[in-house]
């Protein structure tokens, strides 16, 4: 559970809380107690982590804790972040026409969190919208925004229930090859190339509304889905890459005929590649860094840039 919370300073923040009451309703309390603070435990840890390790484009927690209040036959648990605006999700349906120079600036700033992330062994697993949290969108704002909620992320160092899922996070948002149940054999390979095929689905879905699993979904055969394929991924592959080209060319014609465009379409295309294999950074493939994550930043850093020198140009 999450509460919205202010403290005396007039400091915000959101609360997250372990839901004890819904532990006595489980059929297996003593199961679904051991599974959430298993869960907070490791979110507090990695949380504590990121702090140490000052990862600026991380959401940030102020505190932690377990008190006991009046009228409360046990202690509350709780996490306590820094609050945002709003995911970005909610502010895209509020300010349709936000320029693409924030839109691209946000993204950037996502990278940059998972990037600080892999810097310390950690992959977040759950990069989807509602988790890059907005703080500005103002265009002259470099740090507009964060990426948030570590409940799903794999760190080497200490086990997670989830570590065993094929999918660790949200399955809308997985990458093709664990929506079809692969299980890639090395940690770059199956956790770091998820966090950039789901950036990739984020910028696909900041610039033309949809994520790239939707586009592909849409010209995927129904025969060819996770739902119905009974064969391999690298036999149902072939299919993947075709409606991937097919999204893309949708993507295409959404941006019309923006000078950004050609740019754009290369790091979604090299970012959300069906085959784990060539997805990431050309250049870091070349280098022997297949997942690296420092082309892509640098990348989407330029073209914010870009954008921002256009929307300067045009309100002047």
């Amino acid at each position: 559970m999450g509460y919205l919370a202010s403290h005396t300073s007039g400091k915000e923040g959101f609360v997250k809380v372990i839901n004890y009451q819904a532990i006595f309703f489980s059929p297996d309390p003593t199961a679904a107690m051991h599974a959430i603070t298993e869960a907070y435990n490791f979110e507090r840890a990695l949380v504590e982590k990121c702090s140490q390790k000052r990862l600026s484009r991380v959401v940030s927690a102020y505190r932690h804790d377990s008190l006991l209040s009046a009228g409360q036959p046990y202690p509350v648990s709780f996490i306590i972040f820094e609050r945002a605006q709003d995911d970005i999700r909610a502010v895209l349906d509020a300010a349709s026409d936000l320029d693409l120079a924030v839109r691209l600036r946000m993204v950037h700033n996502a990278a940059a969190g998972i990037a600080q992330l892999h810097s310390i062994g950690v992959a977040h697993q759950d990069v989807k919208p509602s988790n890059l949290l907005v703080f500005s969108t103002s265009v002259t704002t470099k740090d507009s925004a964060k990426i948030g909620d570590l409940g799903r992320a794999t760190d080497p160092q200490r086990s997670a229930r989830h570590d065993g899922y094929v999918i660790a996070g949200d399955p809308t948002y997985a990458p093709p090859e664990q929506r079809f149940g692969e299980i890639a054999a090395t940690f770059g390979a199956r956790r770091l190339a998820c966090d950039i095929y789901q950036l990739g689905n984020l910028l696909t879905f900041v610039l033309g509304g949809v994520t790239m699993n939707m586009l592909m979904d849409m010209y995927l055969d129904p025969s060819h889905t996770p739902r119905n394929w009974k064969g391999t991924y690298s036999e149902v592959l072939p299919y993947i890459q075709a409606a991937h080209a097919a999204g893309l060319a949708t993507l295409d014609h959404t941006l019309d005929d923006h000078p950004l465009k050609a740019d754009l379409l290369n790091v979604v295309s090299a970012t959300t590649d069906p085959d784990v294999t060539r997805r990431g950074h050309a250049a870091s493939h070349r280098a022997g860094q297949p997942y690296s994550m420092n082309r892509i930043v640098t990348e989407l850093d330029l073209l914010s840039r870009r954008a921002e020198s256009r929307y300067m140009e045009a309100a002047s």
